[in-house]
């Protein structure tokens, strides 16, 4: 140190020891693209394009930019990781536990998150294109403005989850529950939301042009200035269900708001 600081004024000489210490601080965190997967690893910007860490614990790790396109993490444990921007585009997160993890702005298109564990996760842009979600768990996940285009969420659980502006275009939602969702200004257009559970949802201004709600629970849903044309809901649950036109649906409304 006293060589990389020579006897300078005293100022001078705590300026020239700080300035050291904090590139000392700096290199250390550093992502080592090499290290073998643990907790809190730092691969930021690293390349593992198709590497198999099947249920490797990374619990915290700063992974993002990284690229895992096609990886295996099924059955990983990812909770807290945070993968901004991170491409995991054909991924294999197959009952990975995303809980709490922050994938803001990360590429999942195509990826397989079937049984994942994504409860209070933030996706905020994300995108979800075509990726296989059935019986995932979204439960308090913060999704504005994600694309979940011709995703399938078959009996996935989004309940009280903030997807404000998100695209669920043509997206299979059937049996889904949504409970108490915050959908509004969302888009669905022709998306499958048979059986789903909406009791309670916010979809005021949301585009569900063409879009399949029969069979589901919609009581107490609020559907206030949503685009409407075209979609169906044939023997849906409509009990106290504020309408497009702001009408308040009776007890007891099947199908059409009486």
């Amino acid at each position: 140190m006293t060589k990389l600081c020579p006897r300078f004024k005293p100022l001078t000489l705590f300026a020239c020891f700080l300035a050291t210490g904090l590139a000392v601080s700096a290199g250390s965190a550093v992502a080592a693209c090499d290290d073998p997967p643990a907790p809190k690893v730092v691969w930021k910007g690293c390349d593992k394009q198709g590497v198999d860490l099947s249920r490797a614990d990374l619990r915290g790790a700063v992974l993002d930019r990284i690229n895992l396109e096609n990886a295996n993490l099924s059955g990983a444990n990812l909770r807290g990781v945070y993968l901004g921007k991170a491409n995991l585009r054909g991924a294999n997160l197959r009952k990975a536990k995303l809980i709490e993890a922050n994938l803001m702005g990360a590429d999942l298109t195509g990826a397989d998150l079937s049984n994942a564990l994504l409860l209070s996760a933030r996706f905020e842009r994300a995108k979800f294109v075509k990726a296989q979600l059935p019986n995932a768990r979204l439960d308090k996940s913060r999704g504005y403005d994600a694309v979940f285009l011709d995703a399938n969420l078959k009996q996935a659980i989004l309940s009280d989850a903030k997807m404000e502006q998100a695209n669920f275009d043509n997206a299979d939602l059937s049996d889904a529950d949504l409970s108490r969702a915050l959908l509004s200004r969302t888009s669905m257009e022709n998306a499958n939301l048979q059986g789903a559970m909406l009791n309670k949802t916010r979809l005021d201004k949301a585009f569900l042009v063409s879009a399949d709600f029969s069979f589901s629970d919609l009581s107490s849903a609020t559907l206030v200035d949503a685009e409407i044309i075209g979609a169906t809901f044939e023997g849906a649950r409509l009990s106290y269900t504020t309408w497009v036109d702001r009408k308040r649906c009776r007890s007891g409304s099947v199908g059409i708001c009486r």
